[in-house]
């Protein structure tokens, strides 16, 4: 099995890693490398430093379309392995590859079909999400199912956090999956069940509204970390909230009022039901700070209103 592996985010970096010592990895396609910071220089994506490192081709279309689909044939490739790699194949594309196309997905479809299950397993405050393996369809996250298997969330499940377990559990889930594909061992089936979405987030998607339970807040928080970061409002300037100690049952007056400083855990902050101990957060235009930091230059902030 002669494999195309098209990704571009980190995620991706183990499982490319994994296929590449088990299996013909013939070609890596990822996003052109991008300009950052204020020298605007141009860094190239995870997948694509790591496919330097295996020494793989690589090619960095814009559009996969004309001359590219010549290239891409060019390599011979009968398999496609998609993980997080941000275009969308076209009919011409996918049937280039006799072997099949497959999508590796981290939820259990037809949950979250999209661009975020990992934010939306925490935003909906799940115990337990998956990675599925599909066949690539037209319609997004459509396919059907080759194999899936559970993760586990931890009660203080960031965004981050629960990316780097699906990295680590994708390799050796991949690897095993399409090894027994190749022997004829995976009973392809259709996805049954509920279908949810779960599109791409927004900077404004991230802005705390008080009135929520202590829980959602926290949900919300550690869903949105590290990015966009939950944001509120203290002194007319955006306040991210970036870590959560705890939640507590405690039900206060005025949702939003900063309580108290509760030493070794944080700042306690009313919701509508329930409180909620925030221990890191970071004003606007400055960096991220633990509590007590914080208030060393925010004293001010108890017993103050937020949002």
């Amino acid at each position: 099995m002669r494999i195309l592996f098209a990704g571009t985010a980190e995620i991706g970096v183990e499982t490319l890693r994994a296929l590449a010592q088990s299996f013909d990895v013939g070609l890596v396609l990822t996003n052109a490398d991008k300009p950052q910071g204020r020298s605007k220089k141009l860094i190239a994506s995870p997948i694509k430093v790591e496919a330097i490192n295996l020494d793989i081709p690589i090619l960095q279309p814009d559009r996969l379309r004309g001359d590219v689909l010549r290239d891409v044939a060019s390599y011979n490739c009968d398999v496609l392995i998609c993980f997080a790699y941000g275009k969308i194949f076209g009919p011409k594309f996918l049937s280039m590859f006799k072997g099949g196309c497959y999508n590796i997905h981290p939820s259990k479809l037809p949950q979250f079909r999209g661009s975020s299950p990992i934010q939306f397993a925490i935003l909906k405050e799940l115990k337990k999400t998956a990675i599925s393996i599909q066949k690539l369809s037209l319609e997004v996250d459509s396919g059907d199912i080759l194999s899936a298997i559970d993760l586990e969330l931890s009660d203080d499940e960031t965004t981050l956090s629960l990316t780097k377990k699906v990295a680590k559990a994708s390799a050796p889930f991949a690897v095993d999956t399409f090894t027994k594909l190749t022997k004829g061992e995976i009973e392809i089936t259709p996805q049954e069940g509920e279908i949810s979405f779960a599109p791409q987030f927004k900077k404004q998607d991230a802005t705390i509204d008080w009135q929520m339970s202590a829980s959602e807040i926290s949900a919300q928080i550690r869903a949105f970390t590290p990015w966009p970061k939950a944001s509120t409002t203290y002194k007319d300037k955006t306040l991210f909230l970036t870590g959560v100690h705890s939640i507590s049952d405690e039900t206060y007056e005025n949702p939003g009022l900063v309580i108290e400083k509760r030493k070794k855990e944080g700042l306690v902050i009313a919701c509508k039901k329930g409180s909620i101990i925030i221990n890191r957060l970071q004003i606007q235009g400055k960096k991220e700070m633990d509590f007590t930091s914080f208030i060393n230059g925010n004293s001010e902030i108890i017993s103050s209103k937020l949002g």
